[in-house]
């Protein structure tokens, strides 16, 4: 990470500028003996199934999979699950029942992403591998976020997680705003953030809802994305503080992930008074697109 600062600071990127996140690939034993070590440098980890299971018992995998994913939820930060999630689409119009299994797994376990390789890079089904993977994926998270699974790793209905914070700012709004959202059986959280901190924390908290989060930058909106449940907005630049809660009901309203009369909780950080930390609970009004 100070090797990145000091290329960026030699090329002369803008200081305020995101640096690369650095996503670490775990596929040797060695990775996993050092993993906490890894994962406290690391932005985020990519669980490399098919290396490692050559470098460990291929029946060990599994368990170091799950190991991995919880660890990653306890930190809040993101896990990718990559490697032969749906290896027969590369030949094949259909998963077997096997894969289909092993990807809906990896989203009850709390992965932020599951990745496809060969079934897009070289299989002959590429699109209909992602179509696939997109219906498991949005099963799965409509099943888990009805309370149905009842497991202790609640990762979609909002009312546990495993993953506690720190005892700062972000942390304690990010869990507030995510509790509110299931007590008023809210819509969408909004997020109105520069540095993409707050939506982070809102999405480690594992709301059940979209977290609609409004960044400046398309760097920081594709940074974010990798992140389960938020969809990063590239917008409200130029807003004053006072006009962006409006700004962003009207925003979210017309791409979609809220209409007329329903909950939404809106949280940003204001520094226009030092820096204080905002939860609102709102009501998306009438005719608001024409507002």
């Amino acid at each position: 990470r100070q090797y990145m600062k000091e290329c960026a600071k030699e090329l002369g990127w803008d200081a305020s500028a995101p640096l690369p996140k650095i996503i670490s690939k775990i596929e040797s034993a060695s990775a996993l003996k050092h993993f906490d070590d890894i994962l406290e440098e690391s932005d985020g980890i990519m669980v490399a199934r098919g290396d490692l299971g050559v470098e460990i018992p291929i029946q060990q995998v599994t368990n170091a999979q799950k190991e991995m994913v919880a660890a990653c939820n306890a930190a809040g930060k993101p896990v990718i699950v990559a490697t032969q999630m749906l290896e027969s689409m590369g030949k094949n119009p259909r998963p077997t029942r096997a894969e289909v299994s092993d990807v809906t797994n990896a989203v009850y376990d709390g992965a932020d992403a599951v990745m496809l390789s060969g079934e897009t890079a070289k299989g002959k089904y590429p699109f209909e591998s992602i179509k696939m993977m997109n219906e498991i994926i949005s099963a799965a998270e409509v099943y888990a976020s009805s309370g149905s699974l009842g497991s202790t790793h609640v990762q979609s209905s909002g009312t546990e997680s495993i993953f506690e914070g720190e005892k700062d700012m972000d942390s304690a709004i990010a869990k507030g705003a995510v509790a509110a959202s299931h007590e008023r059986g809210s819509k969408a959280i909004l997020v109105i953030t520069e540095s993409g901190n707050l939506a982070q924390q809102v999405a480690a908290y594992r709301p059940s809802v979209p977290i609609v989060t409004f960044c400046p930058s398309a760097k920081l909106a594709r940074q974010l994305i990798l992140h389960r449940g938020i969809f990063p907005i590239v917008g409200l630049n130029g807003i004053s503080e006072g006009a962006r809660m409006h700004a962003a009901l009207k925003e979210a309203t017309a791409l979609g992930y809220i209409s007329e009369g329903d909950s939404v909780i809106i949280v940003s950080v204001d520094k226009q008074y030092g820096r204080s930390a905002n939860l609102k609970i709102a009501c998306v009004p009438e005719n608001i697109d024409s507002a």
